[in-house]
């Protein structure tokens, strides 16, 4: 699935993220930035390669819990795709004034990449939350200033 236009199918096939209980892994490398592994996308998980694409749907690691746990979180985004993605996109954009402060600052402090890094190698994180996860509403009432201790601190002792 490596074409352009392979994207826009995706996009308006999706189904709801209720009704999803996996996501299906597709190889689009220009879609997705070096430094990253995947990317979900309307119920699917973009990744660089075939490879990345077959490790994806053959074993659920650390960084597939983390982009299964967006699906969860688009469910509690009053179950939609649209929904969610406004809601990542606007709270990305308001975290993007720390640029300065923090490469990336947008990604690395939205509430939405701060649950999913928080939890990814918590493989049973999941499984009590069927209707979706919740986390990320306590971060999006935090300071951005808040935000980022809490992702520092991740960061200093993942270093230890």
């Amino acid at each position: 699935m490596n074409s352009f236009l392979s994207i826009f199918p995706m996009m308006f096939r999706a189904r709801r993220p209720s009704r999803l209980s996996d996501m299906q892994a597709v190889d689009v490398p220009f879609w997705i930035r070096k430094g990253y592994e995947g990317m979900t996308f309307f119920g699917h998980i973009i990744t660089h390669s075939k490879e990345d694409a077959d490790h994806f749907n053959q074993y659920w690691d650390a960084m597939k819990n983390h982009e299964m746990i967006h699906l969860y979180q688009a469910r509690s985004t009053h179950d939609s795709w649209i929904c969610f993605y406004m809601k990542y996109l606007w709270q990305w954009l308001k975290a993007c004034r720390y640029h300065r402060r923090l490469r990336n600052a947008g990604y690395l402090l939205n509430p939405f990449e701060l649950e999913a890094y928080g939890h990814m190698y918590d493989l049973h994180y999941l499984d009590d939350k069927e209707s979706g996860t919740t986390e990320w509403h306590r971060y999006v009432n935090m300071s951005l200033e808040e935000r980022l201790q809490i992702y520092l601190a991740r960061k200093r002792s993942a270093c230890d």
